[in-house]
Parts: C-alpha cells; structure tokens; sequence
C-alpha cells in the first residue's frame, strides 16, 4: 500500500495548499508545498505543475491510477502551517513535499 510514504513528524513549515481529486471525485487530498510566501498569488507558477506531479506519485504509492487527477491550480487554497496537521500527514520519499489525506486514501496515523 503506502510503503513509499513516510508519516511526516518534523518541524513546522509554511505550505501552499492544493485540493486534489482523483477517480471521479472519490480520492480527496490536498498537495502541501513548502514556500517562503505569505499570500497564495506570490507562489510561482511553477509550483502548480510540480503539484499535479506530486498528486500523481502520491496516487502511484497507494496504488490509485494516476490519470484522473484534478489539482486546484487556479486558486490556490491558502498558505497553511504543517503544525496544525501533526500526525496526519505524509512525506513524499525523497521530496520536501507533504499530502494530507482525506476520502478514500491511507491515513499515517491509522
């Protein structure tokens, strides 16, 4: 299942936040991207392609199909805090990128 994932236990950095579905809506889970900025508008536009990369290695380690993915990037959500999700979520092997799990997927602390 998740055995790429590792649970996330680190200190706290600021994230951009992207909602993520997959498999017609039945996947849910937000792609958080460590960033300097404070506004969602002054994170590069770069960041959203890496986003769309990152949900589909995160579909790829819980053995989801990676085709069907919708990644929020003409809004970003917010600049949020990993602090206020300790325990719930994963890191990408090899990457400082984190996911939070919602519906239908494996959660770190369960």
């Amino acid at each position: 299942m998740a055995e790429k994932l590792i649970p996330y236990k680190g200190e706290a950095k600021n994230v951009v936040v992207y909602n993520t579905y997959a498999a017609g809506r039945s996947i849910h889970f937000d792609v958080f991207i460590p960033t300097d900025k404070s506004d969602p508008s002054e994170v590069p536009s770069e960041f959203d392609k890496k986003a769309v990369e990152y949900a589909k290695e995160f579909l790829r380690a819980i053995n989801k199909p990676d085709k069907d993915v919708q990644v929020n990037i003409c809004y970003k959500c917010h600049i949020d805090n990993t602090d206020l999700y300790e325990g719930e979520l994963w890191k990408l092997p090899d990457k400082d990128v984190y996911i939070w799990p919602m519906e239908g997927c494996p959660h770190p602390n369960k």
